[in-house]
């Protein structure tokens, strides 16, 4: 009563890094595909890159469907990735730390855009 040539007979495992999927999302990248490409599924990452992330709905649904499961730490797949290799606990933090990044350049952008935008109008009068 051994095992009979492994647990996967018929299928095979797609172990992938949930922080590289979130890195691909947050930089971006899932606009060209990248991160369904990455997953396995190559048809659906050409068809993504050919349509701009799918006019940018696809881009986006992709994008809240990774973030949500980095910020929730799930364990469920997700675009045929069977299970992760990484610790959730360590994508969680970075995803967190990122998007606080991301939130806080462009606040202070804004604020510059803001500060800059009117002193220009006032010389140009």
């Amino acid at each position: 009563m051994g095992k009979r040539g492994g647990n996967l007979q018929g299928s095979q495992a797609n172990v992938k890094s949930k922080l590289i999927l979130v890195l691909l999302t947050l930089s971006g990248l899932s606009l060209l595909g990248l991160d369904r490409m990455y997953a396995g599924q190559i048809g659906m990452g050409v068809l993504k890159l050919i349509t701009g992330g799918g006019f940018g709905l696809w881009f986006l649904v992709d994008m809240f469907r990774v973030l949500y499961l980095a910020l929730t730490k799930g364990q469920y797949g997700l675009f045929g990735i069977t299970s992760w290799s990484d610790d959730h606990e360590f994508v969680f933090k970075v995803t967190l730390g990122i998007l606080a990044v991301q939130f806080l350049a462009s606040t202070i952008g804004g604020i510059i855009a803001a500060t800059t935008g009117g002193s220009k109008q006032k010389e140009e009068d």
